[in-house]
């Protein structure tokens, strides 16, 4: 109809996500080889064309409005999708070439990051490999909006978007500071006296698959929920909390087996079944499967199936004969 905006065009996302990142018209300008009069007009037929702001400019540069920190997730996944596109059609059928995306939560980063590189770089020169650590409760999004294209984590993806392949069993520990006047006698413990004290936590809020677990496994033993000593969002610092005395807290033994190797943390085995949580591999069944994709996840495989055989991811056992699932 006449006086409607023209439809979005690719290049206006890639020049949205263009300014995000650098923070500033006139920067994005210059890394575009754009003219900034040029980019300001395309932002403002973007706007025009979803009929919400998108961007607050001023002097310092440029912050995004609600509406376009939602509209920077699927841009940046389009813009990768195509991207992807592109260099898929210019690449031999049987090349392993491009860049893949991984993203790994926090409580699983520390294991495998290091190694996956290494195995990268050397099986793989002609891939180039992201690794993006992240709160558990960011991966999903990321995932079926194609800003990443595998994720380890637990099969708790939605079912219909996400295809999970099991790889690794990791056991829970109870830790605490050995130098707590409240330190348990070494040996195995109860779940009534894991979860005596106030614990040291990730929040809620942030999907952390650890606290889920454990919360899941009081339940179904009729235990009361854990109360909470403080919640720390950082694996690193959360650590630091407990070996300071904080509090204890439960987590998988493969994130503590440094500080408890060198006598800074004390770990305890949990008399429950339970207590322990699947980790494999997570993957969009809406997105395409490339070689450089296909090839990633496989090396993710053995790279985690490795670090469990050789012993280095304390705590973790390989799942035999791993099969797809829905997650």
């Amino acid at each position: 109809m006449a006086g409607d905006p023209p439809p979005m065009e690719l290049r206006q996302f890639k020049y949205f996500v263009a300014i995000v990142d650098c923070g500033s018209l006139s920067r994005a300008a210059q890394q575009l080889y754009v003219a900034q009069s040029a980019l300001s007009k395309q932002m403002a037929e973007l706007e025009a064309e979803l009929d919400t702001q998108l961007l607050l400019r001023s002097r310092n540069g440029v912050a995004m409005t609600e509406a376009g920190k939602v509209f920077y997730e699927y841009a940046q996944g389009i813009t990768k999708q195509v991207s992807d596109a592109r260099a898929a059609v210019h690449v031999a059928a049987d090349s392993v070439v491009g860049s893949v995306v991984a993203a790994l939560p926090q409580s699983v980063s520390p294991m495998i990051a290091l190694p996956l590189m290494r195995a990268a770089a050397r099986r793989y020169p002609d891939v180039v490999l992201h690794l993006n650590e992240e709160l558990t409760g960011n991966m999903a999004d990321q995932l079926t909006r194609g800003r990443v294209d595998v994720a380890v984590f637990s099969p708790t993806m939605p079912a219909e978007d996400v295809t999970f392949t099991p790889l690794v069993e990791e056991d829970f520990v109870f830790l605490e500071s050995p130098q707590s006047p409240h330190a348990l006698p070494e040996g195995e413990v109860s779940i009534e006296q894991a979860t005596a004290r106030p614990l040291v936590w990730p929040a809620n809020a942030h999907g952390h698959c650890t606290r889920w677990l454990v919360d899941a496994v009081l339940e179904a033993a009729g235990q009361p929920a854990a109360r909470v000593a403080a919640e720390i969002n950082s694996v690193y610092t959360l650590k630091a909390a407990v070996e300071a005395g904080l509090g204890p807290t439960i987590m998988p033994l493969g994130l503590a087996q440094r500080e408890v190797s060198e006598g800074r943390l004390a770990a305890h085995r949990i008399a429950s079944g339970a207590m322990f949580r699947t980790l494999g591999l997570c993957v969009s069944v809406h997105l395409p499967t490339g070689n450089a994709k296909r090839a990633i996840c496989a090396l993710i495989a053995e790279v985690m199936q490795g670090l469990c055989a050789s012993g280095e991811w304390a705590g973790a056992r390989a799942v035999q004969a791993a099969k797809k699932t829905k997650a």
